[in-house]
């Protein structure tokens, strides 16, 4: 009897032993080297591998491009004097290649999924299909002599490219647009958002226009007043090869003493039918004859051709103000069929000694209600946050402060940061990197895929059955992954086992932080996500700001 009983112990904790096991919620493919922008509903990852390293002169993304995304630089080099200077002098690989790049319309950027450059068509954004995406194509001294121009194009089911321009043009010459999403209407008819110049107030030859384009002899330019002449949301119907572009009447708050810009995220058609669109616009608020921005949406009469007034996303922390307000500025990201709106408010003042961006939710099934900061001063006061992509499981993807990052950083460097996954219905939140570890048949932690190992800092996208389109430094093994040493910039897609989620179950969490080196610091990481040690090696002051510009 003791036998039998001591071989039904046996079975039974191998039973058990074997329901300890478990793969992780994420599976990860990797896509290529470099960073992910986005990913397209049937879940073709697009990525961008960036030539120079112009994100961390400005202190943000090292994959955002700053005609796309005006508002992420308007805030300029906000580290110490000397690390300007060291971005910014003759120094590889960062301002100093990225801003001669620029002015010399070489291609600083290529696409990753969607082969092109910036020079024969950079793809910024996926459609319903990997053959369906939008773009700008950049061209040399098109407008006056000045520097490089861009223009919006589309691809439609792998077709050729159909050019996207604005109305105002100079000796017939597109002065800039660009595309930022692609939604299909019906059929063959796309509807795509974007931004294009207006020339309402300030023209291609004034100062903010060369100021931004043209450079001058000590700096090469000033990038507060980029892109230099007015822009305003932009959108687009493209149907067989036929565009029809339509744009607001007005900004936020129409002046016409300063540059002002506005540009649309995303369009959706909402469950009852009706489209909307969400970006940014122009407030009257200004800082040296340019103004700040401000989060908007717009409803949208695709019969007609025509918007709605152009209307405030509700923020508790109020309007951008360069006086008694805290917001530098605010735009939003990212919206869905059920209403719900996603984006960001960048502060302008100190909290916590930083100035953090911080992402935020808005629902415009109720309009007056300001947006909800669900991750607010989490896990510290004045912790960054920003959301990048939603879907219409109300699945939130984008990427947030390393949860042991807790030095302050204002003057010094940029913190590292991790992937988040959040429910824009109820705040519930994960780090990616806990959901991409399994158990083995003892129960044990495994976070090794593909015989490597990760650390994901930014997501960027997010398609409609969960997939995620993300950027992670790659390691290869435990150790370099704990000393933040050798990585390796990789663009990743993670496949739910469970699509269509809305929400991580708790058993399927394990727990991966970040580890810290012995230092206390975080190692090179590649550039973006990681601090930037070798700044610590210079051994630079960090007591007195600098504001480029």
């Amino acid at each position: 009897m003791k036998k039998k009983l001591s071989i039904l112990a046996v079975l039974v904790g191998a039973s058990l032993n074997a329901q300890a096991a478990q793969n992780p919620f994420f599976k990860i493919t990797e896509v290529g080297q470099g960073y992910a922008t986005g990913i397209s509903a049937d879940n073709s990852v697009l990525a961008v591998k960036p030539k120079n390293d112009a994100g961390n002169f400005f202190s943000t993304t090292p994959f955002s491009d700053f005609l796309v995304d005006r508002f992420r630089f308007e805030q300029d080099c906000i580290l110490s004097g000397d690390v300007c200077d060291a971005f910014w002098e003759d120094n590889a690989n960062f301002g100093f290649d990225w801003r001669r790049d620029f002015l010399d319309a070489t291609s600083q950027r290529d696409s990753i999924g969607v082969s092109g450059s910036e020079t024969d068509g950079l793809a910024v954004a996926m459609g319903p299909e990997s053959g369906t995406y939008v773009g700008y194509k950049a061209s040399k001294n098109a407008v006056n002599n000045l520097a490089n121009s861009r223009t919006a194009f589309a691809v439609i089911d792998s077709g050729n490219q159909v050019a996207l321009e604005g109305n105002y043009k100079v000796n017939s010459t597109n002065v800039l647009s660009s595309a930022t999403s692609v939604a299909q209407v019906s059929g063959s008819q796309y509807l795509i958002t974007g931004t294009a110049a207006t020339g309402k107030n300030r023209k291609v030859d004034t100062d903010e226009y060369k100021d931004c384009f043209n450079g001058d002899d000590d700096n090469f330019g000033d990038y507060r007043y980029c892109p230099g002449t007015d822009t305003q949301a932009a959108f687009w119907l493209v149907d067989n090869g036929a565009v029809s572009l339509f744009q607001p009447g007005s900004y936020y708050d129409n002046d016409s003493n300063m540059v002002q810009t506005a540009s649309a995220a995303q369009a959706v058609k909402l469950k009852d039918g009706s489209w909307v669109a969400v970006g940014y616009s122009a407030t009257d608020e200004e800082v040296s004859e340019h103004s700040l921005d401000l989060a908007t949406y717009w409803t949208l009469d695709l019969a007609s051709k025509s918007t709605g007034a152009t209307t405030a996303i509700p923020l508790s922390e109020g309007k951008p103000d360069d006086s008694d307000a805290s917001l530098r500025g605010s735009w939003a990201s990212g919206v869905n069929a059920n209403g719900y709106v996603i984006g960001n408010q960048r502060f302008g003042t100190n909290k916590g000694q930083n100035r953090p961006t911080e992402m935020f939710v808005f629902n415009l099934n109720s309009p007056s209600s300001n947006a909800s900061v669900p991750l607010k001063d989490k896990p510290i006061n004045g912790a960054n946050s920003e959301a990048a992509a939603i879907n219409d499981h109300n699945m939130v993807v984008g990427w947030r402060d390393s949860r042991h990052q807790t030095q302050p950083v204002t003057g010094g460097t940029n913190r590292m940061q991790e992937a988040f996954l959040l429910s824009a219905a109820n705040g519930n939140n994960w780090y990616l990197n806990d959901l991409i570890c399994g158990l083995n048949d003892a129960g044990s932690k495994s976070c090794s895929q593909n015989g490597v190992y990760y650390h994901i800092a930014y997501a960027s996208g997010i398609s409609p059955d969960g997939t995620i389109a993300a950027t992670a430094f790659r390691y290869a093994n435990e150790s370099d992954l704990n000393n933040r040493i050798n990585a390796s910039v990789v663009s990743i897609k993670l496949s739910p086992d469970s699509t269509n989620y809305e929400g991580v179950p708790a058993n399927r969490v394990v727990s991966n932080p970040p580890v810290v080196n012995q230092t206390g610091q975080d190692g090179d990481e590649g550039g973006g996500g990681g601090s930037l040690f070798w700044l610590t090696l210079l051994g630079l002051p960090f007591a007195w700001l600098r504001r480029r510009g």
